[in-house]
C-alpha cells in the first residue's frame, strides 16, 4: 500500500513539472511572433533581392578506356615421372667383318671435239650484165634501127642531146634509145608530179628544164648519175637526182649497158 501511494505522488510531481516547462518554452516564441506583426504594420513595401542564376556548365561526355584485360594464362600442372634406371648389358664381343669392296674399273672418255657447223650462205647468182649475141640478134630483129627522121618529135629531141657520140652507140643501144627514150622521161615526170613540186620552188617561183645523164644496166641497175645541163636553180637539179633514184626500178631494161639523157621540166602553172 505504501509503494502505490509512493509511486501516486511521483507521477503528480512529474506531472506538474512537464506543464511548467511547456509553458516558458511558449512565451518566447509568441513575443518573436509579435515583433515580426509589428515592422510588417510599419512598411508594407519589400524588397526582394534576386539571385543571378548559375551558368549552366557543359559537361563533356567521358570516355571510359577500356583497360585490356589480361587472361590470365593457366598454370600447367606438371608431373612428376619417375624413370627407371635399368642396368645396362655387358657388351657381348662382335666380330666385324670387313666388307670387300671390288673396284670398277674406270672408263676413260675422250673428249670429242665440239665442231661448230658453219652454213655457208649461198649467194644469189648476180642477174647478168649482158646478154648473149642470139638474144640480141633477135632483139634487132624485133626493133629495127631506124633512120632518125622517121622518129617523132620528142625521141628527136632525146637524142640530139648526145650528139656526135650518137654515132658511136651499137645497134642494139641506137634501137634501144629510139624505142624507150621517151618511156623514159614520160616515167620521170610522172613520178616527179606525184612527189610534188619543191615549196621553197614555188615560193621563189622558180622553173626550168635540166638534162640528167646516167648509165643504164640490163639488171635494171644505175650509175654515174648527175646533172649536165644546169636549171640555174640548185633547189631543181636536186629534186632531180631524187626523183631518178626513186623512178629508175620503172624504167625499161636494156640489153647492154646503155648510157641515158634526158630532159626533166619545171613548170608553174
Amino acid at each position: 500500500m505504501k509503494t502505490f501511494i509512493l509511486a501516486l505522488i511521483f507521477s503528480i510531481i512529474i506531472h506538474i513539472l512537464f506543464l511548467f516547462n511547456y509553458e516558458i518554452e511558449k512565451k518566447p516564441e509568441n513575443f518573436h511572433d509579435k515583433k515580426i506583426e509589428n515592422k510588417k504594420k510599419k512598411s508594407s513595401i519589400t524588397y526582394v533581392q534576386l539571385k543571378k542564376p548559375k551558368p549552366i556548365k557543359k559537361s563533356k561526355p567521358k570516355i571510359i578506356k577500356e583497360k585490356p584485360t589480361l587472361k590470365k594464362s593457366k598454370k600447367r600442372d606438371f608431373k612428376e615421372v619417375k624413370k627407371e634406371i635399368k642396368p645396362q648389358k655387358r657388351r657381348e664381343n662382335i666380330v666385324k667383318t670387313k666388307k670387300k669392296v671390288i673396284k670398277k674399273p674406270k672408263k676413260i672418255l675422250k673428249k670429242q671435239k665440239d665442231f661448230k657447223k658453219v652454213k655457208k650462205e649461198i649467194k644469189p647468182q648476180e642477174r647478168r650484165k649482158t646478154v648473149d649475141k642470139s638474144s640480141l640478134e633477135n632483139f634487132l630483129l624485133e626493133n629495127p634501127v631506124l633512120d632518125k627522121e622517121l622518129l617523132d618529135d620528142v625521141t628527136k629531141s632525146y637524142i640530139k642531146l648526145y650528139g656526135d657520140e650518137y654515132e658511136k652507140f651499137t645497134k642494139v643501144q641506137k634501137a634501144f634509145l629510139q624505142n624507150n627514150l621517151k618511156d623514159i622521161g614520160r616515167i620521170t615526170q610522172k613520178y616527179l608530179s606525184s612527189k610534188g613540186y619543191p615549196r621553197i620552188a614555188i615560193r621563189t617561183k622558180q622553173q626550168g628544164v635540166n638534162v640528167v645523164e646516167f648509165f643504164l644496166y640490163p639488171n635494171g641497175d644505175i650509175k654515174g648519175l648527175k646533172v649536165i645541163n644546169s636549171s640555174s636553180y640548185r633547189v631543181l637539179d636536186e629534186n632531180s637526182i631524187d626523183t631518178i633514184k626513186i623512178a629508175y626500178k620503172d624504167y625499161p631494161r636494156p640489153k647492154e649497158v646503155t648510157k641515158i639523157r634526158i630532159y626533166v621540166h619545171y613548170r608553174l602553172y
